[in-house]
């Protein structure tokens, strides 16, 4: 069936309401309702931790812990967190960590457009976990007041709210010696989602 209009006004799309945590909210009565129906401060927030920080002669390896808590993300919303990895002398994006309620799929993107992804089932008083896992060349530029920025963001069809950034400082372990550390990670692609953790306890 073909439906042809004529003169049909196209609806307007409604823009998202934004929001930054570090805002000043008195300004803006659309601001204040985004904080009444996201609550995106009161609620569980997600939480990064770094496990591993290991480096060799010419390559480093971080893992970096995420912890969900249960009703961190409400349904049909979408949860992204840019990491950047950061140097004095300069940046390197590394993924996008999305976790999606509406797919149930939780990903990582990667300037080669490959992406994993996993389940996660959130429960009521527990916390899952997820390990972002990734492999790049080390410099010893980069050994000391080296981080991983994330940068996360919460949104649903009609609100969008950009948490606080959250700075994980790296302390690397030096393995160019024993391989002890590096070995964990030796089976890993350069940059991968895993549901458990690859270190040995």
């Amino acid at each position: 069936m073909l439906i042809l209009c004529v003169g049909c006004k196209t609806p307007a799309v409604l823009q998202p309401i934004t929001a930054v945590e570090m805002m000043d909210y008195d300004v803006s009565p659309e601001v204040l309702k985004l904080h009444k129906k996201l609550k995106p401060l009161e609620r569980p927030q997600v939480r990064y931790t770094v496990e591993r920080a290991v480096k060799t002669a010419d390559s480093c390896w971080v893992l970096v812990r995420i912890a969900i808590p249960y009703k961190s993300i409400w349904k049909k919303e979408f949860y992204s967190a840019d990491m950047i990895f950061h140097v004095p002398e300069g940046v390197m994006e590394l993924g996008n960590l999305s976790l999606d309620s509406r797919t149930h799929k939780k990903k990582t993107d990667s300037d080669s457009g490959e992406f994993t992804s996993v389940d996660v089932e959130t429960r009521a008083g527990h916390i899952e976990y997820l390990y972002y896992s990734v492999k790049f060349a080390y410099d010893e530029r980069m050994k000391e007041n080296a981080e991983i920025l994330l940068i996360p963001r919460l949104s649903n069809e009609r609100y969008i709210f950009g948490y606080e950034a959250t700075v994980l400082p790296l302390y690397w372990i030096d393995d160019e010696a024993g391989g002890m550390f590096w070995s964990e990670c030796a089976g890993l692609p350069q940059e991968v989602l895993l549901e458990s953790s690859p270190i040995k306890r």
